[in-house]
């Protein structure tokens, strides 16, 4: 991967920063909603593993036509009912962001007391993207290519990378105006070329992370945390 931070290990960051570490590493749904989002899952036959060449990620002709794309955004457009218009984004680090997530995936009280590092704990597998809130679910037609999460020992984290043809910044605005209306709080920053969302809503968090790849296919890594 690019300079962007894979949502693992954001949160792999965020959480040693948690321990007390000093350690610095490489940034590298339910009910009726979830089972509409059945339907707009796509494993994109060129995202079935590993990223393409030079860690991008890489998505098919088809994936990437302007109907294509026009669709996959009218059908976040209604999914959220309207997008909210953006905030002004602050420059600068977005690591609080990921701290915020990563403590909140210390769901139990046992796992707070003992600073556990959820993030090394997770499965990987694609059945955690059914897995995701109804507030945060994949975005539409997105291509996913990795996602993993855990339910146990105190931890509760869902995290999941995919790719898209939409730009990055509708993908942002989709996912503020699912936040919003969740009740979550929503921080919007550029950090370098990573636009970043990210917020709280008592004990759970989430974090948004979404770039530009130079093939222009945009890569998400979707973080939530907590209950």
């Amino acid at each position: 991967m690019n300079k962007a931070t894979s949502g693992i290990a954001a949160i792999t960051l965020a959480a040693t920063l948690v321990l007390g570490g000093c350690k610095k590493a490489e940034q590298p749904g339910a009910g009726e909603t979830g089972a509409a989002l059945g339907d707009q899952i796509v494993v994109d036959p060129e995202v079935t593993g590993d990223a393409g060449e030079a860690g991008n990620v890489t998505l098919s002709p088809a994936s990437r036509a302007p109907q294509a794309v026009a669709a996959a955004r009218k059908s976040a457009a209604e999914l959220a009912g309207g997008l909210a218009p953006l905030p002004d984004a602050i420059r600068g680090s977005a690591a609080e962001l990921a701290q915020a997530a990563a403590q909140a995936a210390q769901a139990s009280p046992a796992a707070r007391a003992a600073r556990t590092d959820c993030s090394a704990k997770v499965q990987y597998s694609r059945d955690w993207v059914k897995k995701l809130p109804a507030e945060f679910p994949l975005y539409p037609q997105g291509a996913v290519q990795e996602a993993a999460g855990i339910d146990a020992e105190g931890c509760t984290l869902r995290v999941v990378s995919f790719g898209t043809a939409v730009p990055s910044e509708d993908v942002i605005a989709f996912y503020n105006t699912m936040a919003r209306k969740g009740g979550y709080s929503a921080e919007y920053r550029l950090d370098g070329s990573d636009r970043v969302l990210g917020g709280r809503k008592q004990g759970q968090a989430y974090v948004v992370y979404a770039r530009k790849q130079a093939n222009g296919v945009t890569e998400v890594d979707l973080v939530v945390s907590g209950k």
